[in-house]
C-alpha cells in the first residue's frame, strides 16, 4: 500500500485501515445490486467508490489484475440476473466479458490521469467515451450503461431530453469519482461534491417541470393498440403448421377486436407468426383486408425463414395504411448477437397518417440511440416497436426503449411477446401496459402523443461525448509533453563548472 500525500489532512473516513479486499467485495455488492432488474437506483451513485479507492491506494499490476476480475465476477452476477430461460447461462459471458473489458479501460485511465488537472473528471470523461464506443462501434448495444440504472426516476431521466444518456451517466461517474475524492481526504466536501450535487438538484426540477408541463398543457393523442400473439415461436424447429395457423386466426381476431375498440394504429408482437416466401404474399393480402375492412394502420410483425441449412430468416414488420396499402416493409437493423436474422439495411421512414407521422423499428433496434436518431431525422411522431423479450429482461428493456423517446421527443408503441407492452409518451411515461405474463386478452389500447415534442438532444447530438473527447486528448497530450520534458532534462551532459581563484590583493 502506497504512502498517500492528500490535499487535506483528514478522511471521513480512514480509508488506509480497510483491507484492500474488502474494497473490492464492496463494490461488487453495490454493483450487483445497482444494475439491470431488481436494482436499487440510488445505489449506483456509490457503487463505483470502492474501486476507485482501492485504486489510489494499490498501485502494482497485480492490483490492476485484480480489479479486471473483480469486475469481471462482478458482472458476470449482475448479467446472469437476465439470464434466464430459454437462455443457458454460459450467454453470461458473452455480454460480461466484452463490458468488464470496456469498463476496464476507464478505471485504468482513471488511475493514471486522476492526478492531472482534470482530476475526478478524468473518471466520467472516460467512461462516457466507453459507454459511446460500445452502443455505437459494437453489437452489444447500450447494456450496462450508467444511465439506465435510474429508470425508475423519471424526473431525473428527462435530462437526456437535453444531453443523451452521456450527460446522466458523466454525472453519476462524477459524483463516484468525487466521493472517491472525498474518503480519500484530497478535496473538501464543497470542492468534491458541491457541483455534482448541484447538477443533480437541477437536472430534477427541471425533469419535474417538463413533466408538469407535458401533463397540462394539453397533447393532440391517437388512439393506439399492443397486440399479442400465442405464437413460441424461438429458433427451430418452428411450429406446425396448423399452430401457426391458429396463431396467425387468434391475432387477427384480436386485431379486429381492438380496432372495434377504437385503435386506430395496432402494433403486433415481434415474430407473431412466420410465413413461408411461397406464402407471403396470400397472407399479406389477408392483412390488408383487415386494415382496410377496419381502417386502422397496422403494423404486422412476422418471421420468413430463407434457409434452413443454416437457419436463417427475415426478421420484418410491414407496415399498413388505413387503405390496405403496404407503406413500406423493414427488416431488424440490429439482430441481437447470435440470432439468425437477416440484417436490415433500409433507409428509416415514417409515413403519414391520421395526420401524425409513424414510423418502426424492432425490439433490440431501440438499445442503440442512433436508430431513434435517424426516427426524428424522418419526422416520426411515433414509433411502433414490435419485440419478443424472455422473463429475465422483463420489464427492464421496455424501460429502455422509454430513453430513446424522451432522447428524440416521439411516442413508442412497445408490443411485446414475453414481457411488458407498453404505449409510451415523449417523456418517457407509461401511459399504458399490459404484462404478456399475466391472464389477458393480450389487447393493450391506450391514447398516446400524436406530436413529437422538441429536445435539445435532437439538435446537438452526443455534445458531451465529444467534448469529453477533446478533454481526455488534451489531458495525454499535456501528459506526454510533460514527461517528454524530463525525459529531456534527465539525457542533457552533466556540466562540470571548474572555478578558478582569481587573485585578490587584501
Amino acid at each position: 500500500m502506497k504512502k498517500l500525500f492528500f490535499k487535506n489532512s483528514e478522511s471521513l473516513i480512514n480509508v488506509q485501515n480497510i483491507r484492500p479486499i474488502w474494497l473490492l467485495v464492496l463494490g461488487t455488492v453495490l454493483m450487483f445490486l445497482s444494475q439491470f432488474t431488481r436494482n436499487i437506483d440510488l445505489l449506483a451513485w456509490v457503487s463505483m467508490v470502492p474501486f476507485l479507492v482501492y485504486l489510489q491506494l494499490k498501485t502494482s499490476w497485480r492490483s490492476r489484475l485484480s480489479v479486471f476480475l473483480t469486475l469481471l465476477i462482478a458482472w458476470s452476477l449482475i448479467v446472469s440476473k437476465i439470464i434466464t430461460d430459454p437462455l443457458p447461462i454460459v450467454f453470461t459471458l458473452l455480454y460480461s466479458v466484452p463490458i468488464t473489458v470496456f469498463h476496464f479501460v476507464g478505471y485504468l485511465a482513471y488511475a493514471k490521469l486522476s492526478h492531472t488537472k482534470i482530476d475526478s473528471l478524468v473518471f466520467p470523461v472516460a467512461m462516457v467515451i466507453i459507454e459511446w464506443m460500445q452502443y455505437t462501434l459494437t453489437p452489444f448495444a447500450s447494456w450496462g450503461i450508467a444511465a439506465y440504472t435510474q429508470l425508475d426516476s423519471i424526473n431525473l431521466l428527462q435530462s437526456v431530453s437535453l444531453f443523451g444518456m452521456g450527460g446522466l451517466s458523466f454525472l453519476i461517474y462524477w459524483t463516484n469519482a468525487a466521493l472517491a475524492d472525498l474518503l480519500l481526504a484530497r478535496k473538501s466536501i464543497k470542492q468534491s461534491l458541491a457541483l455534482p450535487l448541484g447538477l443533480i438538484l437541477l437536472f430534477s426540477v427541471y425533469g419535474h417541470l417538463r413533466n408538469d408541463s407535458f401533463r397540462t398543457n394539453g397533447n393532440k393523442t391517437l388512439t393506439v393498440a399492443a397486440v399479442g400473439t400465442d405464437s413460441q415461436i424461438a429458433g427451430m424447429p418452428l411450429p406446425d403448421f396448423d399452430a401457426n395457423v391458429e396463431d396467425i386466426k387468434a391475432i387477427f381476431e384480436r386485431t379486429a377486436k381492438a380496432a372495434d375498440l377504437g385503435a386506430q394504429l395496432v402494433v403486433w408482437n415481434e415474430g407473431s407468426f412466420y410465413l413461408t416466401q411461397e406464402n407471403e404474399a396470400a397472407w399479406l393480402d389477408s392483412i390488408s383486408q383487415i386494415a382496410t375492412e377496419k381502417r386502422i394502420g397496422l403494423t404486422a410483425s412476422y418471421i420468413v425463414p430463407v434457409s434452413f441449412e443454416p437457419f436463417l430468416y427475415e426478421n420484418k414488420y410491414v407496415m399498413f395504411s388505413p387503405n390496405g396499402l403496404i407503406d413500406h416493409s423493414y427488416l431488424k437493423h440490429e439482430p441481437v448477437p447470435g440470432e439468425m436474422a437477416v440484417k436490415g439495411k433500409e433507409e428509416i421512414v415514417s409515413t403519414k397518417m391520421f395526420n401524425t407521422n409513424i414510423s418502426g423499428a424492432i425490439c433490440y433496434d431501440y438499445d442503440f440511440p442512433y436508430l431513434a436518431k435517424e426516427h426524428n431525422q424522418a419526422k416520426a411522431d411515433i414509433v411502433a416497436l414490435p419485440s419478443s423479450d424472455w422473463r429475465g429482461i422483463d420489464p427492464i428493456h421496455t424501460q429502455m426503449a422509454s430513453l430513446r423517446a424522451i432522447e428524440q421527443g416521439h411516442s413508442v408503441i412497445r408490443s411485446t411477446r414475453f414481457g411488458l407492452s407498453a404505449i409510451i409518451n415523449p417523456n418517457g411515461e407509461m401511459q399504458a401496459q399490459m404484462s404478456s405474463f399475466d391472464d389477458n386478452e393480450k389487447i393493450l389500447v391506450g391514447s398516446v402523443s400524436s406530436e413529437r415534442v422538441f429536445t435539445l438532444y435532437s439538435v446537438i447530438g452526443d455534445v458531451v461525448v465529444y467534448i469529453s473527447m477533446v478533454l481526455l486528448g488534451l489531458t495525454f497530450l499535456s501528459l506526454v509533453k510533460t514527461k517528454s520534458r524530463a525525459n529531456s532534462k534527465r539525457n542533457q551532459p552533466a556540466v562540470f563548472l571548474r572555478h578558478s581563484h582569481s587573485e585578490s590583493s587584501y
